[in-house]
């Protein structure tokens, strides 16, 4: 499952998928980051209850239901996870890539020995000694309570499924109509009729069992053979699930619910055309479905609706006047649109935008004087109310905005672009430079930096921009301060500046990923964010990696405080780092 999972999340994206790389618990003390929001595939869902409810994705997401809202969890790893499943909320296993177990005991997650290295694409048990795991290459692995060990499952094919009635009879399906019974002792293979690949399994019983598969495919088992039935959709069919043999719900590629009354099976209305990788509930009126780009669909007993969209968008840049006041802006991977979310303290919501522009930076005086700015010299402001238009003067595409108030405020673009708004309009700047403009920063009014292309780095004295030695070649991104002897600039290949108020010098980052935003609280509480995830943190002295849970690249970074960061990038992905 996990390969055909991964080559339809990276169409879906339109973003590079790779390998992940395992990180680190923080040590005690010292806070942790965990998705808040995320556009990242969510391949599994289980719950203890309609209130306490997880599901496991790409890159080591785990989110979390409390019955209000869904929340990032931060785990032990940062693999692709396929499966979740357990016996209470302080009984929880997750599987995934590279042989990855994890078990929740309601408090703390730890990584379990599993003695494999295979990818694990689904996890069920009869109980919490026994337990079952299936990979991508036909292994199968059994828990004990103990320790985990290999069982021999006769096939080296990807196992998609799993489910059992009991623990001497458990069902795993696959690809090329794969199906295994197990009754205690073996494995042994059931003749299924068909030759599609199959994703998911469940049963009211041990003689009441549905499989699914690709091309609509839907077949049940009366406890003697297994038979096909018509399913009235050609949709891949991902995951399966019931509460009775007559209340089962199938869900799968673009957004295809179907539900089983006992008699037949009939289309639901999903309200996404995301696909679903998986489908629980905690009970018939209370039902979870996720899948591609983070999304997550709820069925109440009466219609189905969407919790989290599906939504594979780059955000660039966070700002805010305060933490219950905050701003992200950005667009979609491929065509354009001016993104622009709000953070009340008590949820994410999107904004209505008025541009069809993708959106580079935002920053503000208050929550009523917000200036956002993007592609094409887009300029915009939000009054309190509503966001509207502004006249730049100019077709570049524009990076970042910064200002030392509502009638001071420079924005920082492309060829060199810089343009100033005084309260009443924005004129163009004289830059001195052709080189693109991605960051712009300053302490007054007199005494502003930008940064960009080829180490680029201008100062702005309150009457002219000049340009300073940075001393480096590459690419810079982004720049900050925290005093006018005290500034820091970061750019590709984890290049790190550091203005003493005389010279730039450079920093050892203790990384090669570009870097694309600084931010931080003072010059001992600096935050670096850049590609793969990459999260650096100073405290005044060297630079330290920060275990972000994300391979995702990371555009911008803010906080409220030290202990309240924000960290946005690609697809859609909001981390939220609390401080100890």
């Amino acid at each position: 499952m996990r390969n055909a999972v991964l080559a339809i999340s990276c169409l879906l994206l339109l973003s590079g998928c790779s390998g992940s790389d395992k990180v680190v618990n923080p040590p005690p003390g010292v806070g942790v980051w965990a998705s808040l929001e995320s556009g990242i595939p969510l391949y599994g869902v289980w719950g203890a209850s309609a209130t306490n409810v997880f599901a496991v994705g790409e890159g080591g997401t785990v989110r979390h239901y409390d019955g209000a809202a869904w929340t990032g969890v931060a785990v032990p790893t940062s693999v692709d996870l396929f499966g979740v499943w357990g016996t209470s909320a302080s009984n929880m296993f997750v599987v995934g890539n590279a042989g990855t177990i994890l078990r929740y005991n309601g408090t703390a997650w730890t990584t379990m020995v599993s003695g494999s290295t295979a990818d694990f694409n689904r996890v069920w048990g009869a109980s919490g000694t026994n337990v079952f795991a299936v990979a991508g290459d036909g292994s199968i692995v059994h828990y004990n309570g103990t320790s985990w060990s290999a069982m021999t499952s006769g096939v080296t094919s990807p196992l998609n499924g799993l489910w059992g009635a009991s623990g001497t009879d458990v069902f795993a399906v696959g690809s090329t109509g794969t199906i295994l019974h197990y009754n205690g002792t073996a494995w042994t293979a059931m003749t299924s009729g068909t030759t599609v690949v199959l994703y998911g399994i469940w049963g009211s019983s041990g003689t009441d069992v549905y499989a699914t598969g690709n091309t609509g495919t839907l077949l049940h088992y009366n406890g003697t053979s297994w038979s096909a039935v018509t399913s009235g959709t050609t949709q891949a069919l991902w995951g399966i699930w019931g509460t009775s043999a007559s209340n089962i719900f199938a869900a799968g590629l673009n957004g295809t619910i179907l539900r089983y009354d006992g008699t037949s099976w009939s289309p639901m209305t999903s309200g996404t055309t995301e696909t679903f990788y998986d489908v629980w509930g905690a009970s018939g009126s209370d039902v979870f479905a996720v899948g591609s780009a983070g999304v997550i669909g709820h069925y109440n007993g009466t219609a189905w609706s969407v919790q989290t969209h599906g939504i594979s968008e780059n955000l660039n840049r966070v700002w805010g006047p305060s933490a219950s006041d905050v701003f992200v802006v950005g667009g979609p991977v491929a065509a354009g649109a001016g993104t622009i979310l709000h953070y009340n303290g008590t949820a994410w919501s999107a904004m209505t935008s008025g541009s069809t522009l993708v959106l580079d930076g935002v920053w503000g005086t208050s929550g009523s004087d917000v200036f956002a700015v993007g592609e094409s010299g887009s300029i915009l402001h939000y009054n309190g109310t509503a966001w509207a238009p502004m006249v730049s003067g100019t077709t570049q595409n524009l990076n970042d905005v910064w200002g030392t108030s509502g009638s001071d405020v420079f924005a920082v673009g492309a060829a060199g672009t810089i343009v100033h708004y005084n309260g009443t309009a924005w004129s163009a700047m004289t830059s001195g430079t052709t080189q693109i403009l991605y960051g712009a920063w300053g302490t007054s009014a007199s005494d502003a930096f930008a940064v960009g292309d080829a180490g680029t780095i201008l100062h702005y004295n309150g009457t002219a921009w000049s340009a300073q030695t940075s001393g480096a070649t590459t690419t810079l991104y982004a720049v900050w301060g925290a005093a006018a002897n005290n500034v820091f600039a970061v750019g590709g290949s984890g290049t790190l500046l550091r203005y003493n108020g005389t010279s730039w010098s450079g920093t050892a980052s203790g990384t090669t990923q570009d870097l694309f935003h600084v931010w931080g609280t003072s010059g001992s509480d600096v935050f670096a964010v850049g590609a793969s995830g990459t999260i650096l943190h100073s405290g005044g002295g060297s630079w330290v990696a920060m275990a972000s849970r994300t391979i995702q690249d990371l555009y911008g970074v803010w906080g409220s405080s030290g202990s309240n960061v924000y960290a946005v990038g690609a697809p859609t992905q909001i981390l939220h780092y609390t401080g100890p």
